[in-house]
């Protein structure tokens, strides 16, 4: 399908989205910069309860942070593909 001149690939590289892994699941993002919030929600949709604390830890990120964690407030900038993130739900804080 063509928009106004555009092909169909120039439009999707326009919306171009960035997938990483959550959870050993592929998830999709609109921006290179992922927050822990963005992150425990792609996780946990549902959270377990309201007092859930989170623990999560990422690697392959972009610059010379590859690797880590990230607590609320934080954001990691994330690879094209291959950024991995693992959330694990850790209880009351």
């Amino acid at each position: 399908m063509e928009l106004q001149g555009q092909t169909a690939a120039e439009e999707a590289a326009h919306h171009k989205v960035i997938t990483i892994i959550v959870n050993a699941e592929q998830k999709t993002v609109p921006s290179r910069e992922v927050s822990y919030t963005e992150v425990v929600a792609l996780a946990y949709p549902i959270l377990p309860s309201p007092d859930t604390t989170f623990t999560v830890t990422y690697r392959n990120a972009e610059g010379p942070n590859k690797e880590g964690s990230l607590v609320n407030g934080q954001s990691v900038k994330v690879k094209e593909e291959g950024t991995i993130f693992n959330v694990r739900a850790t209880g009351k804080s």
